[in-house]
């Protein structure tokens, strides 16, 4: 929850999370799993969790990171692409095997 909060919009987002090697197989395939329920809408309905991106900017901006990312050697785990035909969107992303050198 770290960085999805307010859709990572936040001074103070978590974009990494350092995870003990024992467990870190086994935390990558619950994080995946949890970011694939996510509920992604309208944020006045009750039941989203998340909501757009602020405007285009940020949009394709954020969109320009999961790029970087992976061309920087970063394994996509899901999500990295625009959500839905409207809005600005982006489905919750998690990648593994980040390097402290990576952006």
């Amino acid at each position: 929850m770290g960085v999805w909060g307010n859709q990572g919009q936040m001074c103070c987002a978590a974009s990494r999370t350092f995870v003990d090697a024992k467990i870190y197989d086994e935390f990558i395939k619950r994080a995946k799993e949890k970011a694939e329920k996510r509920v992604l809408g309208d944020p006045f309905k009750l039941n989203t969790e998340q909501g757009p991106q602020i405007d285009d900017g940020q949009f394709k901006k954020i969109l320009s990171y999961i790029d970087i990312g992976q061309k920087e050697g970063a394994q996509l785990v899901t999500g990295g692409k625009p959500f839905g035909d409207q809005g600005y969107f982006i489905q919750p992303t998690i990648f593994k095997d980040v390097k402290e050198n990576m952006r």
